[in-house]
Parts: C-alpha cells; sequence; structure tokens
C-alpha cells in the first residue's frame, strides 16, 4: 500500500502543444495566471516553459536597464562637464571684468604721480635756470620723486598679486587684505566722491585664498561704485566691518546707494542677473561672490537697509 499522501497514481502531467507560442504573446499578469493554472492541472509540464520566458523577459529588462542607466551616466557626465565649463567660463569673465576695472583703477593711480613728477620736472628746469639748485634742493628733489615712484611700484605689486594665480590656501588678515584692495581702487573711489570706511580696529584671521576673499570684496564695493553713479548721489559711503565671534567670524559691506531693486535682490546672485544697464554689466561678479563665500567654508547674503544695501559674509566654525 502507497501511504504518500501526495502521489496520485491516475495524475497524468502533460504539456501543450507549441507553449512557448501560446504563451509567448501573454503579458506578465496573463503569464501569473498561466502559472498559477499550470500549476494546478494536467498541464504542469509547460512550467518549465513559463520560467524560460519569465526569465528572458527578466534578461531583456535588465540589459534595457542596464542600458538605460549607462546612458544616464554619459548624460550626467555630459551635463557635469557642461556645468563645469560653464563654471570655468564664469570664473574667466569675472576675472577679464576685474582685471578691465582694475586697469582703469591703477591708471588713475598712476595719474597723479606722473602728474607731480611731470611738474617737478618743470620745476627743475626753471629752478636751475634761476641758479636755485644746490645740493640740498637735489637732496629734497631725489627723495620727493622716490615718494612717486614708490607710490607707482606699490600699485603695480598690490595688481600683479592680485592677479597672481594661487591655489594654496593660507592664514590672512581681513584688514591688512582690506587695505590692500584700497591700495588699488583709492584714487578711483575718490574720483567718483566716494568714501570708504573701514570701521573695525582689531585684525581677524580667516583661512582661504586671499586672492579671491580680495576679489569678493571689490566686487561689491564696485558694484556700489556703479549704483552711486548710476543714481548720481551726492553722499556716498561705503561701511565695511568685520568681527570674530565665539561661533563664526562675520564681514559686512553696507552702502547708502539706494538699495537693490525687490524684483532683483532674490536673484541677485545668480548668474548673469544684473541690475545694471544694457552692456554695462556681466552679471557674473556677484555669481562669483558666492561661489569664493562657499570656498572660504561661508556664505554670502545681502538685504537691504535704510538707503543702500547691505552684503554680509558669515563663516561659521
Amino acid at each position: 500500500m502507497n501511504n504518500n499522501p501526495f502521489a496520485n497514481t491516475n495524475s497524468v502531467i502533460k504539456r501543450r502543444e507549441n507553449p512557448r507560442g501560446k504563451y509567448a504573446q501573454l503579458n506578465t499578469e496573463d503569464l501569473l495566471d498561466a502559472v498559477k493554472l499550470s500549476a494546478h492541472s494536467s498541464h504542469r509540464g509547460d512550467l518549465d516553459i513559463l520560467l524560460e520566458i519569465f526569465l528572458d523577459r527578466y534578461n531583456e529588462k535588465q540589459t534595457a536597464l542596464d542600458q538605460l542607466n549607462q546612458n544616464l551616466e554619459e548624460k550626467i557626465q555630459i551635463q557635469l562637464k557642461l556645468a563645469q565649463d560653464a563654471q570655468k567660463r564664469y570664473e574667466q569673465q569675472a576675472k577679464m571684468a576685474a582685471m578691465g576695472e582694475m586697469m582703469d583703477a591703477v591708471a588713475h593711480q598712476w595719474k597723479q604721480p606722473l602728474n607731480a613728477i611731470s611738474m617737478m620736472s618743470d620745476m627743475l628746469v626753471d629752478d636751475f635756470s634761476s641758479e636755485l639748485v644746490n645740493q640740498d634742493y637735489l637732496d629734497e628733489f631725489s627723495q620727493d620723486i622716490q615718494t612717486q615712484i614708490q607710490h607707482m611700484v606699490s600699485t603695480l605689486t598690490e595688481f600683479r598679486n592680485f592677479f597672481r594665480p594661487k591655489e594654496t590656501k593660507e592664514s590672512f588678515g581681513i584688514k591688512r587684505s582690506l587695505s590692500s584692495v584700497l591700495v588699488l581702487i583709492n584714487d578711483e573711489f575718490m574720483k567718483n566722491n566716494i568714501n570708504i570706511h573701514i570701521e573695525s580696529d582689531q585684525e581677524v584671521l580667516i583661512f582661504g585664498i586671499e586672492n579671491e576673499f580680495k576679489h569678493l570684496v571689490l566686487n561689491i564695493i564696485n558694484n556700489a561704485k556703479d549704483a552711486f553713479n548710476e543714481q548720481d548721489l551726492k553722499v556716498r559711503d561705503i561701511y565695511i566691518n568685520f568681527l570674530k565671534t565665539e561661533d563664526k567670524i562675520s564681514l559686512t559691506i553696507k552702502d547708502n546707494a539706494g538699495g537693490i531693486p525687490s524684483k532683483v535682490i532674490q536673484h541677485i546672485f545668480k548668474p548673469e542677473v544684473t541690475t545694471k544697464t544694457d552692456g554695462k554689466g556681466t552679471g557674473i561678479g556677484l555669481y562669483m561672490s558666492t561661489q569664493i563665500a562657499e570656498k572660504l567654508g561661508g556664505t554670502l547674503s545681502v538685504k537691504n537697509v535704510e538707503d543702500g544695501a547691505m552684503f554680509s559674509l558669515e563663516i561659521a566654525f
């Protein structure tokens, strides 16, 4: 006697005629139903065919998915390359714009000592004719000439350092760095009747690439200069403050140039957004300033205050 309860001597395992052709046209849901029916019918021999069809479809889907992933990775790489190229283009545009502005500043910085040297040479000729030239006169004349030349050399040195590529991060003083920027733009801002007030006395050290920090400051104060000129304002002041607390370093640059239009201020740090008239701004400077702020480990923000705008750089410890 057979005690196996699962044994059924009367059952016959059959296979349908051409089962692959029959099942191959079914969708996945119908295939699952066919599996259930075959498992409980006399056509259980069809199960291996059904499983093969499932496996083939799985492999097809997996191949398609792999191809999709590969295409997606390629698209990501392409977009990443485009973004990197755009970033380099923005950096180059910002550098060229800054260089143009700095060359104007240097030209103004040199104009005064060159005029002084020209006047002194004329005086020397006249005084020599009047027999007023002696050793003391020549010593004083030489000292005055050297003073003017040293001013020009200092300006040129700051200009060269400003655009010298440097990727090494190091500690530098905010106050000293601001003073270097003022050496470059002092005459230009005086010509535009703009007063820059550095209101913090105590030096504060930050860690980063100093030239990039100078670019950030220069972008902001040059924007203020342009705003003053566009608004044709008479009283023109820029106030710079910096402070170190227990958890952060803060730098604020505030002007009284009328502020930033409300429809622009929330987009002001996006590339190619500018408040200037057509052809007078690239819209790159402030975008690059935000990138520099991030490299310094901080954030750059702006808000309208009183009769102007205030930019704030905050670097948390």
